[in-house]
């Protein structure tokens, strides 16, 4: 073959491989062994930044260090010496999925280097954009499984003392963070514990209670803290585990801490401060994953400034302190409690009691020492000694020991409600005596539908 021709045969192939790499949808080139480029498919120069023949001629570790490419496939495959796929973020914020195939002599020596690259960009946005919704499906969850555990729990609140107290809770739920509970007794402490476990990313590891007042100063530790085999005489052979191990990576609840006696004060900050624990008579130190919670009816500092109580152990549970406000200062939670105690007394002792306006009146204006445990208690007294589906007044004033003041008006209410309750009062004792609504009517000179009607809206039950 002449030069001619031969000049023509390669001049020809160059021209076809230049075809073949501006059709291509891909973006292809081609560089020497050194890393510079040689050959650069049309479609490089929109996701290059550059043209081509800002390309041709320029080594890649140039490229590289200019910001055309943040990291240089053609580079790559130098420094490693073998083919390489990877990530690459061009000079025009396109992202590519490059591959570079190294093409050897025969004594191994890369001679030439394809790249092959692909556009990604828009499937990097899409998985951005999907993370960002994952993220904030998940943040969601976390909120909807926060209010579930509020929903679900006994607290029933209107108050603004309370409502703030239930938007710290949310907040603080997910956190390590050791809470303590202040306030008078029966104002719900364990109720929040629960709450705050319940509403926590905690919530399906075990929540473990335990009285500090309620079991002898010799028994807690052990109950706390587990002992080892013949650690004390009567100890069960091969020990036994602690609370803080039950609780695992729950949450334990230390109701009435103020109670805590001083040793056994030493080795709880020792355990929160070092996140172990040793068993009594045990010398392995146990690690604990668990969230305490810590409650307390009693004033700290004062125990604190009378040697009771140690001012470091304090400082430590005193992280995030919630005091909750006796129930006579947040008396518009009253109406909602009392709806959630009655349901759940109904349930449990399969009745149907209901509240008359009068015994209601009285169940919203007393003043409960005992806070919300007190009217627990009272409103279920009243809906297992109560005769018959209604509990009136004179029986709420005879659990509360109040004087029946049916002759003297005391207290002024509003007349709407005055009438009803008269109504009610006078349907009962008639129902009582008459039975029937015909009767009924006939005795009081009105219509027996006006009975029925009466009857219905004031929740009367009759034969």
């Amino acid at each position: 073959m002449s030069n001619n021709k031969l000049l023509d045969h390669y001049k020809q192939a160059y021209e076809e491989l230049k075809l073949i790499l501006d059709l291509s949808y891909d973006q292809i080139t081609i560089a020497d062994g050194n890393g510079v480029f040689t050959r650069v498919s049309k479609s490089c120069e929109p996701y290059f930044g550059v043209q081509e023949k800002g390309i041709i001629g320029i080594n890649a570790f140039e490229l590289e260090k200019n910001g055309v490419f943040d990291v240089s496939v053609t580079a790559e495959v130098i420094r490693k010496g073998k083919k390489v796929t990877l990530i690459q973020k061009t000079g025009a914020n396109k992202i590519l999925m490059v591959t570079g195939i190294p093409i050897l002599d025969e004594n191994n020596n890369i001679t030439k280097i394809i790249n092959i690259s692909r556009d990604i960009t828009e499937n990097q946005n899409l998985g951005l954009e999907l993370k960002e919704v994952q993220s904030k499906l998940q943040w969601f969850q976390k909120e909807l499984n926060k209010r579930q555990g509020i929903d679900s729990s006994d607290v029933s609140y209107k108050s603004p003392s309370m409502r703030k107290i239930m938007d710290l809770i949310l907040h603080i739920a997910d956190l390590d963070a050791t809470v303590l509970l202040l306030g008078e007794t029966g104002v719900g402490k364990g109720y929040i514990s629960r709450v705050i476990h319940e509403s926590s990313i905690r919530k399906n590891e075990p929540f473990v209670p335990i009285n500090c007042g309620a079991i002898p100063e010799n028994l807690l530790e052990s109950e706390l803290f587990g002992y080892e085999s013949g650690a004390f005489s009567g100890a069960n052979k091969g020990g036994k585990k602690g609370l803080f191990e039950i609780a695992g990576k729950g949450t334990i609840f230390l109701d009435e801490i103020g109670d805590m006696p001083m040793n056994l004060q030493v080795k709880l900050l020792h355990a929160l401060e070092e996140k172990q624990i040793f068993r009594v008579g045990g010398e392995r130190p146990i690690k604990i994953e668990g969230r305490l919670i810590a409650a307390t009816n009693k004033d700290l500092k004062k125990l604190i400034s009378e040697g009771k109580f140690r001012e470091d152990l304090y400082y430590r549970l005193n992280v995030v302190p919630v005091t909750i406000p006796p129930l006579r200062e947040r008396k518009e939670d009253i109406p909602g409690l009392v709806k959630k105690i009655l349901d759940k007394c109904n349930k449990e002792h399969n009745t149907q009691k209901y509240i008359s306006q009068g015994a209601y009146n009285i169940l919203i204006n007393y003043d409960y020492k005992g806070n919300i445990r007190e009217l627990g208690n009272i409103i279920e007294r009243l809906v297992i000694t109560t005769l018959g589906d209604i509990i009136e007044d004179i029986n709420v004033r005879e659990i509360l020991e109040i004087p029946n003041e049916q002759n003297n008006i005391d207290e002024i209410i509003p007349l709407k409600l005055a009438v009803e309750d008269l109504e009610r009062r006078i349907l009962i004792s008639a129902f009582d005596k008459y039975k029937t609504t015909r009767k009924v009517a006939e005795v009081l000179k009105i219509d027996q539908s006006t009975v029925v009607k009466k009857a219905k809206k004031l929740n009367i039950k009759y034969c």
